[in-house]
């Protein structure tokens, strides 16, 4: 357990890059919502009305800005600390292991950082301004606890998906994946092929449960492919 606590320490070392370039993409979110708002206010749009609101928590600015750089960040935890943390004498489990607590502190943080901006823009009646950023269908539509578990599971599956890309990357080269993309994606296109006749049952039995439990059990391949991939590759 120590070496997992030791590996999750590792992974945090960049302070800058782990805890505030999250905020500063959130902040930038929030900015150009704002000038959207501004724009739209301008052009007569009316934030008490019924038709605004419902277009306003449209917005998935906050759903659409997190994902590629958690990505770069679950590829980067991967393939730069690998060969340093073996060399430390960590294991390759407990690196796997360690790598997954620090994804898990990592979506925490995000969750409750998004939490709290929920919180103060509930407070000021949405930024004083009609500014719809955490108060959105995606997002829960106000609701604190789908918020939270909507911000922690997503971000967790982000990074252990670029978790598992970066395995592949250190594993196989630049090359690998390459390979897994062009094969995900077929394997995307097919299944589109095979269930289109049936999108509007899938999608009518769709819960918010279904599609937690499914993310979850995505990011638990993952990062056991992680795992998979680092057994056998060689540091260098």
């Amino acid at each position: 357990m120590n070496r997992i606590v030791k590996v999750a320490r590792l992974q945090a070392n960049k302070l800058d890059v782990t805890f505030l370039v999250p905020l500063y993409i959130l902040a930038a979110v929030m900015v150009i919502s704002a000038l959207i708002v501004f724009a739209i206010q301008r052009g007569g749009g009316d934030p008490s009305s019924a038709d605004y609101v419902e277009g306003a928590r449209m917005n998935m600015g906050m759903v659409w800005s997190l994902p590629g750089f958690l990505v770069y960040l679950g590829v980067q935890a991967v393939s730069t600390t690998f060969p340093f943390a073996l060399a430390l004498g960590t294991t390759r489990r407990a690196f796997v292991a360690g790598t997954a607590l620090a994804n898990l502190v990592q979506s925490a943080y995000i969750a409750l950082v998004m939490l709290a901006l929920l919180g103060i823009e509930l407070v000021t009646n949405h930024w004083f301004i009609g500014l719809y950023v955490l108060d959105t269908y995606f997002l829960g539509a106000g609701d604190p606890l789908k918020l939270f578990l909507t911000a922690f599971i997503g971000t967790f599956l982000m990074l252990s998906i670029g978790g598992v890309f970066g395995a592949i990357w250190v594993r196989f080269g630049a090359k690998g994946p390459t390979i897994l993309g062009l094969a995900l994606g077929l394997v995307l296109a097919i299944a589109i092929v095979l269930l289109v006749p049936y999108f509007g049952e899938i999608f009518a039995a769709m819960t918010e449960a279904k599609l937690a439990l499914g993310a979850i059990a995505v990011a638990i391949v993952a990062l056991l492919g992680t795992w998979l991939c680092m057994r056998r590759t060689a540091v260098r």
